[in-house]
């Protein structure tokens, strides 16, 4: 009876130094992982995947995009939620000041910018997540096998 418990006392040791090892292991290969993931916001990025416009204008139609969008964003925000889309109130507005308009597209464009910053940013910690989930999921067969 004493070697029983002998035998059971080593195999728990040997289970438990086992064990360690086996996390010891775990946490170095979870720390690799996590330096091999992508971070969100070390990715660079490049405007010309953004840009479209022929080989080698890039810069004459990014400045025509910086004057042309926030105009157009301005214009549109006042139409819907100032004159609350009406024609006739639209017309109204003195539109001669283009600075004026631009200035309010502007703010629209980077209030939208940073939303979609932000919502890429979820989506990117959503996806991790999800990754390490199913990592650690034991895999079972679709029909129980």
């Amino acid at each position: 009876m004493d070697k029983n418990k002998e035998q059971r006392i080593q195999s728990a040791l040997i289970s438990d130094s086992a064990r360690n090892s086996a996390r010891e292991y775990q946490n170095q290969n979870l720390k690799a992982r996590r330096q091999k993931e992508d971070d969100f916001f070390q990715k660079s990025l490049d405007y010309r995947d953004f840009v479209f416009s022929p080989e080698g204008y890039e810069g004459i139609v990014l400045a025509l995009y910086i004057l042309t969008i926030p105009y157009l964003m301005g214009l549109l925000f006042l139409f819907l939620f100032v004159a609350e889309a009406s024609y006739e109130y639209f017309l109204q507005f003195n539109l001669a000041s283009f600075f004026v308009i631009w200035a309010i597209g502007y703010e629209v464009c980077a209030a939208l910018i940073l939303i979609g910053i932000f919502l890429t940013w979820l989506k990117h910690i959503n996806t991790r997540w999800n990754n390490e989930q199913a990592r650690k999921k034991p895999t079972t067969n679709k029909y129980g096998h």
